[in-house]
């Protein structure tokens, strides 16, 4: 159950941090073609990393949209699966040391979240950086 947790919660932030730092480096013509916040939202809680096609399908002219929204989309879904596989071992070490309890599982829980808030943080400084460099 919290393996599905992980994922799910991390299936939503990526796909939404890609996109926000996406769309801060669109031109105006570019962002009007985006999709509005409800239709956003439901795309990204429906399909998770899936939502990078339809966002590069919507963004993008016409030879870009495929190559690069299934670009966008492997990398996020390898991304979900590596912090889903750094749980999964997180539990199994702790298991193997002596039985996995409830403890262990919530400790491995906050620091694959630990890790990734840490990612996210790093990636909106990296964001806000580049957009005071311009």
């Amino acid at each position: 159950m919290v393996r599905l947790a992980v994922a799910m919660v991390w299936g939503i932030l990526l796909p939404v941090a890609v996109q926000r730092f996406d769309r801060r480096r669109m031109s105006v013509a570019m962002r009007a073609r985006t999709w509005n916040g409800a239709t956003w939202g439901a795309a990204v809680y429906a399909f998770g990393p899936l939502s990078m096609l339809g966002w590069f399908w919507v963004t993008r002219p016409r030879g870009a949209r495929v190559w690069k929204g299934a670009l966008a989309a492997g990398a996020t879904l390898a991304c979900v699966e590596f912090i889903d596989f750094a749980f999964v071992r997180l539990v199994l070490r702790a298991s193997a040391d002596g039985g996995s309890s409830l403890t262990d599982v919530s400790l491995a829980f906050a620091a694959t979240t630990a890790f990734g808030v840490v990612l996210l943080g790093l990636f909106e400084l990296a964001v806000a950086v580049r957009a005071r460099m311009h």
